[in-house]
């Protein structure tokens, strides 16, 4: 496991104060977060103000770059995925809601264009089936793109370019690395299919009216998928709140050649169409069945060489970056920042996926004493202590916050006080005492 607090102690920033000012926010951040307003939770040798004053200063700091934060998490990434390893990346975006932070003077219309707050794209590496790390953050809002890979402001254009400077961006920082990039149906585009034939990827397919060549004779995706023929191989139970349902999984696979020139940018930018190479894609079908229902589908475009049930399996791994965005906004209240521009929420949340990151390898706990303590907090947090149901960073960063708060309350306060207050209390919170 990585330690942060000493990689941001020599993280390029201008001197030691701002670094180990970046290291006592990360520590905050781990510990779990305190009221919307008050922003982080202090550590124990500082108030709550002043604490939150110093956070202020150093986010709305000139000095503190984005590429200087960023740097302990690349330096993380190379140290956690050795070379000729394989690792998953997974990019997506996510709309945040800032509807209600009218101090806020650089939002974009977002989601249905009523919804006012800023864009965030995400490449998450994945070992292992485990989180380890964002390598690339994007945060947009009205003056343009916000980085984690350059200080200055990158032009406004679409989530396909996106995408690409993404892929190249996360290639040039784990060389010699075997990486799978892994991207949703909304990226589903033939330059952008093009740019990724010499990596390895997975990309949902979308326009399934796609004309593609096969077998020389030309026709839709969809009608050519009409007549695959699927292998039943096996049952995959999906887990609902409160019931599971069993399904059969059918696989099947073939293989098209996309000749049509590009249409990005054709209908909004008033572009033409770009040609290209013909493509050979290899196309994975993926349905779940089950009596009286619809089949629920997936089609998969790879260039993987590993079997349908493999590649599958690849792209379910997808869903661990929407869970990252959940546990960013749920575990550590994104949307309810007060910061007031988008150059300060990108300086926090560049602290935040530190903090992620340390919370994704302590639920990953090898070590008998180590499982226990992390257990124990899962407990405070509100995990019902089943072994099949998984313990999520959220329950340990609520634990660790219940159990934080307990040990400063100790030191504060005698036991006699305590239990005295808790008398006082109880008419009107409800029994806290045992009997």
């Amino acid at each position: 496991m990585p330690n942060f607090q000493a990689l941001l102690e020599s993280a390029p920033l201008p001197d030691l104060r701002l670094r180990r000012r970046a290291a006592h926010l990360v520590q905050s951040m781990v510990r779990g977060q305190s009221a919307n307003s008050l922003g982080c939770l202090s550590p124990a040798d500082a108030t709550q103000e002043s604490f939150t004053r110093g956070a202020y200063r150093f986010f709305d700091n000139g000095d503190v770059t984005r590429t200087a934060l960023h740097t302990p998490m690349q330096i993380a990434l190379r140290e956690l995925i050795s070379p000729s390893e394989t690792a998953i990346v997974a990019h997506d975006l996510s709309v945040l809601n800032y509807s209600g932070h009218n101090r806020k003077e650089d939002l974009i219309p977002v989601g249905n264009d009523r919804t006012w707050g800023y864009e965030l794209f995400q490449s998450l590496v994945i070992k292992a089936g485990v989180p380890v790390g964002v390598a690339i953050t994007e945060l947009r809002c009205n003056q343009g793109n916000l980085s984690s890979q350059s200080d200055e402001e990158i032009p406004l254009g679409d989530h396909l370019e996106q995408a690409e400077r993404a892929v190249d961006s996360v290639e040039q920082l784990l060389p010699e690395r075997l990486l799978i990039h892994l991207l949703d149906r909304e990226f589903d585009d033939v330059r952008l299919l093009r740019n990724l034939a010499e990596r390895r990827y997975v990309i949902r397919y979308r326009n399934l009216s796609r004309i593609v060549a096969v077998h020389g004779e030309r026709m839709s995706i969809w009608r050519h998928l009409e007549s695959l023929d699927l292998q039943q191989s096996g049952e995959v139970t999906r887990r609902f709140a409160h019931s599971t349902q069993t399904y059969s999984l059918w696989l099947g696979e073939t293989e098209v050649t996309m000749q049509n020139p590009s249409l990005r940018g054709v209908q909004k930018r008033k572009q033409k169409p770009q040609p290209g190479v013909p493509l050979r894609v290899r196309v994975v079908v993926s349905e779940l069945r089950q009596p009286g229902e619809q089949p629920l589908r997936w089609v998969l475009l790879t260039n993987l060489k590993e079997s349908t049930f493999s590649v599958v399996g690849r792209y379910l791994e997808r869903w661990k970056i929407e869970r990252l965005f959940y546990f960013e906004k749920i575990g550590f209240r994104l949307e309810c920042w007060h910061q007031e521009n988008a150059e300060r929420i990108a300086k926090r949340l560049l602290l935040v996926q530190m903090a992620a990151s340390a919370v994704y390898q302590l639920s990953q706990a090898t070590h008998d004493k180590s499982i226990q303590v992390m257990e124990s907090l899962a407990k405070l947090g509100g995990w019902t202590g089943r072994k099949q149901t998984p313990i999520g960073p959220t329950m340990l960063m609520r634990g660790a916050l219940l159990f934080l708060g307990a040990m400063q309350l100790i030191q504060l306060h005698k036991k006699r006080d305590l239990f005295a207050m808790a008398r006082i209390l109880e008419p009107s919170l409800g029994q806290i005492l045992r009997r």
